[in-house]
């Protein structure tokens, strides 16, 4: 039941001492801003460099080639190194053939015309399996087949941004463009939520690719999907695919630079621990932020009960009850942490707002707090409020009234 009476000599406490009451509540509305700024900072790296991850399938391996940096049977340093399509048979008949892949000829800044309108975008052949490994999200018509790649087929999927700067509203779908003076048939649109680089893309099938830009059977990279394989089975998939291609093309087993294997597996799961680690730090620095404030509070309320020494053995005299005192020295406690967390909690939230607008990057993205954090944070600070006045109420309670009544 709420008592008018009692609230009104809370109120009336705090107000006559304001500087000690502030003093408090920023240390408490300190702790819970703290708090909330950092998880939402710790969030918004955690959402952008996920984003990244999205943007490609984590289950796949990225297999590139460099140049040697180690002399070798009988070949000089710095030799480039060229995959084939025999390079990719081989890596698929190695694991059952089974699995999801695709190989990659870009072609960077080719030249494309649309009626009369000419700009440079990216290009990229592929295999079918190219969708699902990139996450490619089809907006309308279709993505690269089989029969596209068999039958070398003059088809292309383009990008939003394509539709935006060389379309300009035109429907692109069974609309030719011409690319590096070659006519190929719009078959389906795509957009890429997590990518701008990705929007500027050209998807061609592979043997069209590699026939038109003369590439013959050459590839600059490919990629294969590990499935539901587990971390350990994907780095012994890896360490297999870099040995046989390194024997393949002659290279120096110790030689770091001319095969490049990507495991997006391993990399996934070394971020997720990164990410662990600074969830633990983030809640350790906030822990230990409320508590110093938790400390601040208990120490005002003794001071209060001090204060109020002989108040107290008068009401104890008059047949106050103990509960009824303890009652009110927690509850002062807990509506000065409250309302000062509250507080906090808005400015929080209010600063990540403004630096979600400032700090927008590819590795950054969304700084929030989930409602469960700050539902949690509020809750915390209840028990809070609650503990740090339980000692000073505790002690307020067993004072002996005619000590309290001689106390100056």
């Amino acid at each position: 039941m709420f008592d008018i009476d009692k609230w009104s000599e809370i109120f009336a406490t705090m107000i006559k001492n304001p500087l000690r009451t502030f003093l408090t509540g920023l240390s408490v509305g300190l702790g819970i801003f703290i708090l909330v700024v950092m998880q939402g900072l710790g969030f918004g790296l955690q959402n952008g460099v996920m984003a990244e991850f999205n943007d490609d399938a984590i289950n796949s391996l990225w297999i590139r080639s460099g140049s040697t940096s180690i002399p070798y049977a009988g070949m000089k340093a710095n030799r480039n190194i060229e995959y084939e399509n025999k390079d990719l048979d081989l890596v698929r008949d190695m694991f059952g053939g089974k699995d999801v892949y695709s190989a990659r000829v870009s072609l960077w800044n080719a030249n494309v015309k649309f009626q009369g309108q000419a700009q440079n975008f990216g290009v990229r052949s592929v295999h079918p399996g190219h969708q699902e490994l990139e996450k490619t999200i089809l907006t309308e018509g279709r993505f690269i087949n089989e029969t596209d790649i068999a039958e070398e087929r003059k088809v292309a999927v383009v990008g939003q941004t394509i539709l935006d700067d060389l379309f300009r509203g035109t429907p692109a779908l069974n609309q030719y463009i011409e690319i590096a003076g070659v006519n190929f048939k719009v078959i389906g649109t795509f957009s890429d939520p997590n990518g701008r680089w990705e929007n500027r893309q050209i998807y061609l099938p592979i043997t069209s690719g590699q026939k038109i830009f003369g590439r013959n059977d050459k590839v600059d990279m490919f990629i294969l999907s590990t499935g539901d394989r587990d971390l350990e089975e994907t780095i012994e998939m890896s360490d297999k695919i870099e040995a046989v291609l390194k024997d393949r093309h002659k290279v120096h087993p110790d030689d770091t630079r001319a095969v490049w294997v990507r495991n997006n597996n391993e990399e996934f799961s070394m971020f997720l621990d990164i990410f662990k680690g600074i969830e633990v730090f983030i809640w350790g620095i906030g822990f230990f932020t409320l508590f110093a404030g938790m400390i601040g509070v208990a120490n005002i309320m003794a001071i209060v009960v001090k204060e109020r020494t002989k108040e107290i053995g008068i009401r104890k005299a008059l047949g106050a009850p103990p509960i009824t005192i303890i009652s009110q020295i927690i509850q002062e406690s807990t509506f000065l942490t409250f309302v000062s967390g509250c507080i906090g909690l808005i400015l929080g939230i209010i600063c990540l707002n403004v630096l979600a607008a400032e700090l927008e990057h590819d590795f950054f993205s969304n700084p929030r707090v989930s409602p469960w954090i700050s539902l949690g944070a509020l809750g915390l600070l209840i028990f809070v409020g609650v503990f740090a006045g339980l000692i000073p109420a505790i002690r307020a309670a067993h004072i002996n009234p005619v000590e309290a009544l001689r106390d100056e």
